[in-house]
């Protein structure tokens, strides 16, 4: 095509043209931070008398996450049994730092609970509530340090393993005969754990009936959720899920064997956990609903992100033999699946539309940044441009479309990432607390980076191949009308303002009608057999 069979001429300041890139998705289970199987540990009787003891695994926690269940999160129980009258020591205090220092380094987070009983019996189960108040304010410096690492910060204290049901207590109600008062009583401690709690934690309650009678009736909403209030904090355990009496009591129903999907606390339930944190585990057979043909059902039902590996351990062999184990593992919290993604760039504006899928059974629940990254080839510099959207609310297809200004951005070539790092101070450059995407040959494990397989050449770079100075735009600055000359065979032209607006101009062969055009500079983008230039036209 010669430059005299043009007529409308285009212009493009950075030089790569619109460009779709279709992705494949994968099979593959692997660790993502804040979802998965969880396992379970607890403080032993050494934790209150040993200084600088933890029995916690650095090894351990390494083994988990690259093992065939890619755990990311451990559950861990602390036990306060020595303390029921007392302050908890310093030695336990600097004892749960060493737990938390020994997680973050293996690249885990953590689920917490207190409990002062870990047995059902006949004495009261829990320290008075003047006490366990007075414990939750000692504990406040702590989870304040380590707010980065915390899941979440389930309502323990009260009751046998910190389930709120056995208490033997005048002053919280025991076995689901609880007053008016005693209700109160409850609420004053998870008042006191809200208030200690850092906002970036959410608490969790073992029933609906007590977010309920506690806090209201009103459900959540998107307009409610994901704000500073005891509605929008409080999510989820279930510690008998799929058993038999409403999984023991977290649902109400009529009869032993009575399926609760569909009542009133499981559709209460299923909403809430839209926005809020759901984990837990098993604790016994209880056929057909504990199937893993009904299991996976009912673990979408209900918003899933974390379940006990360790317990109840016949259930996960039953799931394995019945091969619902891996979609299990798959699916528990968030998946992310790119499906296309496309750049089109347009003078210094770069729009970008991203396609998207979200296969888990569940949101994610906390806030992070969704971030375009765009790495210079040759200084491995990087342009982080965020995108304005909340990765809480993507669910089941996502679609982004953003268009972001890189005027800024030096001449060079750009490989483009999706990074969705860890919101905590210190966090956001660990890999391993970055979201992955469940696609073949994205992920780069070395950055936590999601790479797009879209690249953004800035400036003439592409015009490697011929010398850009045979190509000239002469007069400039000009007033009238411009001619190009050019030893290359062009094959296409694009023109357009300083702000990326697109302009059209009259050619006639390789001289340019520019008179119409307001005073101003113009970048006109020249597109070869061998390669790409950019010029810049002053109108007079």
């Amino acid at each position: 095509m010669k430059l005299i069979q043009f007529g409308l001429l285009f212009l493009c300041l950075s030089l790569v043209a619109q460009n779709t890139v279709n992705y494949t998705s994968s099979s593959e289970i692997f660790a993502n931070p804040e979802r998965g199987f969880q396992k379970y540990s607890i403080t032993d009787a050494n934790y209150a008398t040993t200084s600088n003891y933890s029995n916690i695994s650095v090894s351990e926690l390494n083994g988990w996450y690259t093992g065939t269940d890619k755990v990311s999160v451990i559950f861990r129980y602390f036990l306060l049994e020595d303390f029921l009258s007392t302050n908890i020591n310093a030695t336990y205090l600097s004892n749960m730092q060493l737990d938390f220092d020994r997680i973050k380094s293996a690249g885990f987070k953590c689920i917490i609970r207190f409990s002062y009983s870990n047995a059902e019996g006949t004495t009261p189960q829990q320290a008075a509530k003047a006490q366990i108040v007075s414990h939750i304010a000692q504990l406040q410096p702590i989870l304040n340090q380590n707010k980065d690492i915390i899941v979440s910060h389930q309502a323990g204290f009260i009751g046998t393993w910190g389930e709120w049901y056995y208490t033997n207590s005048s002053e919280f109600g025991t076995e689901g005969n609880i007053s008016p008062t005693q209700w109160l009583n409850r609420k004053e401690v998870v008042d006191a754990m809200l208030n200690a709690t850092p906002v970036e934690i959410p608490i969790q309650l073992r029933y609906p009936l007590l977010k309920k009678t506690m806090y209201g009736n009103t459900p959540l909403t998107p307009a409610t959720a994901y704000q500073n209030t005891a509605l929008a904090r409080i999510g989820f355990f279930n510690d008998a899920f799929l058993n038999d009496y409403g999984d023991q009591g977290t649902y109400e129903v009529s009869s032993q064997y009575q399926n609760p999907v569909g009542t009133t606390d499981y559709v209460y339930l299923s909403n809430e956990t839209q926005y809020v944190p759901m984990s837990g585990e098993t604790n016994g057979l209880n056929a057909p609903r504990t199937n893993g043909s009904n299991a996976v059902l009912e673990l979408d039902y209900t918003n899933w992100s974390l379940l006990n590996r360790d317990y109840f351990e016949q259930n996960i062999t039953n799931w394995t033999n019945s091969n619902h184990i891996d979609e299990i593992k798959r699916k528990l919290g968030y998946r992310f699946v790119l499906t296309n993604s496309t750049f089109d760039l347009q003078g210094t504006n770069l729009n970008v539309q991203m396609n998207l899928t979200n296969e888990g059974y569940a949101r994610v629940f906390k806030a992070r940044d969704v971030l375009l990254i765009l790495k210079n080839n040759a200084t491995s510099n990087l342009t982080i441009l965020p995108f304005t959207t909340d990765i809480r609310t993507w669910e089941n297809t996502v679609s982004l479309n953003q268009t972001f200004d890189i005027s800024s951005l030096a001449d060079g070539t750009y490989t483009s990432y999706l990074f969705i790092p860890d919101s905590g101070s210190g966090m956001y450059l660990l890999p391993k607390y970055a979201i992955r995407f469940a696609n073949n040959n994205v992920w780069e494990a070395s950055s936590g980076m999601n790479n797009l397989s879209q690249t953004v050449v800035v400036g003439n770079l592409n015009a490697t191949n011929f010398d850009k100075n045979t190509i000239q735009i002469y007069p400039n600055p000009a007033t009238s009308f411009v001619t190009v000359s050019s030893q290359e065979r062009i094959t296409s032209m694009q023109l357009f303002n300083t702000v990326g607006q697109r302009v059209f101009v009259k050619a006639n062969g390789n001289v340019i009608d520019v008179s119409f055009l307001p005073v101003g500079t113009y970048f006109l983008h020249l597109e070869t057999e061998n390669g790409k230039v950019v010029k810049k036209i002053n109108k007079q």
